[in-house]
């Protein structure tokens, strides 16, 4: 069996202010990547014991080199570097194929506008209100799970906050193994398990949710053909800029809109406006 991770960083153990999330955090952020790169292990490590042959795990956070490479689990190979639209159409989900069997999202967070979500954003909160797909809202747990369902691989497991476990459940349905490593009380605050309690319900969950896709009860997320994405800008400004690249189509002030029978290509040419709608290119893209 095959393994893909996708790891984000907001929801990982103990995680919850943004000085653990960049590096200008200094001792902060070198702890948060440790607490990200545990929480990875402690997951790769209940997958294999289950008996998953290889692991690929993709960068998902920021400037995605976050994970510590030299105390990952000698199991696991990582995808890492720039979030450039260029190098990473996909974002989050680059080097999934069909060839994998399952996925798990590690670190994830609510969508924006989650009512005192912890770190909750979409892809880019300095610039995303809201992103639409078929006409519902979703966040980048539903993003990344209909990327993966287009290769027809199923989610297993998403870990992060409370919120972000009944967003995921909500979502993906109650077969998904939805991990709550601590408990969200507002954007920058929430009452946190350690990384000895937290190791342990992530290897169990990972376990679960490998037996699960053997016995073949994990559905497989898709979305609709053709798939219609509509992302809502905070600013005019930002759709301005967005609305110039190839295959969106500007539908109201803030609001560009991308449709196609592959949901891959639609959200790689919202990713792409994105990328455009930065005024100055920020850090986190090269």
């Amino acid at each position: 069996m095959k393994l893909f991770i996708v790891a984000d960083m907001e929801g990982a153990t103990g995680i919850v202010h943004r000085d653990q999330l960049v590096p200008e955090g200094g001792e902060a952020y070198r702890s948060g990547c440790r607490l990200l790169t545990g929480d990875i292990n402690a997951v790769v490590a209940g997958a294999v014991a289950e008996g998953v042959k290889e692991v690929v795990v993709s960068e998902g956070h920021a400037h995605m080199r976050n994970v510590l490479l030299e105390h990952l689990h000698p199991a696991a190979r990582l995808v890492c570097g720039p979030a450039r639209w260029d190098q990473k159409p996909l974002v989050q989900v680059q080097g999934l194929d069909e060839s994998f069997d399952l996925a798990f999202f590690v670190g994830f967070h609510s969508r924006a506008g989650t009512p005192n979500g912890l770190l909750s954003h979409t892809w880019v909160g300095a610039c995303v209100h809201e992103l639409r797909l078929d006409g519902k809202v979703v966040g980048e747990t539903a993003l990344n799970a209909a990327i993966c369902g287009a290769w027809n691989v199923p989610v297993g497991l998403v870990a992060g906050a409370d919120d972000l476990a009944r967003e995921a459940t909500a979502d993906l349905g109650d077969a998904v193994e939805a991990v709550a490593l601590k408990r969200a009380f507002g954007f920058n605050l929430a009452e946190c398990w350690g990384p000895k309690a937290t190791g342990a319900m992530l290897h169990d969950a990972a376990g679960r949710a490998v037996r699960q896709a053997r016995a073949g009860k994990l559905p497989v997320w898709r979305a609709a053909k053709p798939c219609v994405a509509e992302l809502d800008t905070h600013r005019r400004e930002m759709c301005d800029r967005m609305h110039r690249v190839d295959g969106l189509e500007r539908i109201g002030e803030r609001t560009v809109r991308a449709t196609g029978d592959d949901v891959r290509d639609v959200l790689g040419r919202i990713w792409a406006g994105l990328n455009a709608a930065l005024t100055d290119e920020p850090g986190w893209l090269k």
